[in-house]
């Protein structure tokens, strides 16, 4: 075969692929945003860039969200003194127990509060997921957090993708089939695109 020959068949594959996985994203998408709508979290355009964020939890380890590339990322915004937010945390420990030892992990970043507040807060509400400390209220500005709770949701690569105000909750049918079918998204994908 020919060198052009097989420039020409290598173009075609590649391109019938693209094609494929396009249509498949646009598929992914229409589901995506259907099920955001039902879980009542706006879905947000996936075109942003990855979120990078560096703080650290209340025994003093420095976490980068980054570190969590390949899983969906629900992110949380609080304060202990939050009513909504005490309200809303028992759904998300049962939604962290759940997935937790999938492609899911569950960032809870309390603002404006010390290391012992927080400390006993998770301890007197039996809380396990992740919670890291934003002391001086700077990521809380840079994601415009104007009330709280406030979560976004993080697609596998760190984008945002879902934003919800308010509490919600979490471990009822609607965002257990969301997170159901973020963390398969992919293996989805590559599954469709082997038949």
């Amino acid at each position: 075969m020919s060198g052009r020959a097989y420039t020409v068949i290598l173009t075609a594959l590649i391109f019938s692929e693209a094609m494929v996985f396009g249509a498949i994203a646009e598929t992914d998408r229409k589901e995506i945003d259907r099920l955001f709508e039902k879980a009542g979290i706006l879905a947000l355009p996936n075109n942003t860039p990855p979120v990078e964020i560096v703080l650290p939890d209340p025994d003093g380890r420095v976490v980068r969200i980054s570190e969590f590339r390949g899983k969906i990322v629900l992110l949380n915004f609080w304060a202990s003194w939050c009513f909504p937010c005490i309200i809303e945390m028992p759904a998300m420990e049962k939604l962290h127990k759940r997935f937790k030892h999938r492609n899911f992990v569950m960032v809870a970043i309390n603002l404006q509060e010390s290391a012992e507040q927080v400390k006993q807060f998770l301890k007197d509400h039996k809380l396990t997921f992740m919670t890291l400390l934003d002391s001086k209220g700077i990521v809380g500005t840079e994601f415009g957090i104007r009330s709280i709770p406030t979560t976004f949701i993080l697609d596998k690569e760190g984008r945002l993708i879902g934003k919800a105000l308010g509490p919600r909750k979490w471990d009822g049918k609607e965002a257990t089939e969301l997170f159901e079918y973020l963390i398969d998204e992919t293996l989805k994908q590559v599954s469709r695109l082997k038949k």
